[in-house]
């Protein structure tokens, strides 16, 4: 059984997005994407170096907006997800840099494996 971020961490989400996880045929992974995958994160902003990726990972949710706990179900190409600033200290500089509308990208080092839409802020707000 997964056990979610905010349980972890003891605080809300930072922020939400819909998302596309990419097909092997459209650069994407090799093989399944499970609950609990630690990919980065890369969005653009001025004062970000270019490519520079950040530790912000995503918590998918089921069709009902449920977290998924099973970490062994392949989780859906297209959907929603709970994004996660890992280290605290960092949560105040995205604040402000990431916006509703913000497009991102799931990222397996250089590689994109994915690509996501802010559509809510929560502890970002």
């Amino acid at each position: 059984m997964y056990k979610s971020h905010e349980e972890t961490f003891g605080r809300k989400p930072d922020f939400r997005v819909t998302y596309k996880i990419y097909s092997q045929e459209e650069g994407g992974r090799h093989g399944w994407t499970f609950q609990g995958i630690r990919w980065d994160f890369l969005y653009e902003h001025p004062e970000h170096k270019k490519g520079e990726l950040f530790i912000i990972h995503p918590e998918f949710e089921d069709s009902n907006g449920k977290l998924i706990t099973d970490s062994q179900l392949p989780i859906p190409r297209y959907g929603m997800a709970r994004m996660w600033v890992i280290n605290n200290k960092f949560i105040d500089y995205h604040r402000g840099k990431i916006k509703i509308g913000t497009h991102g990208y799931f990222m397996e080092g250089n590689r994109k494996v994915g690509e996501c839409e802010v559509i809510e802020l929560i502890n970002l707000k």
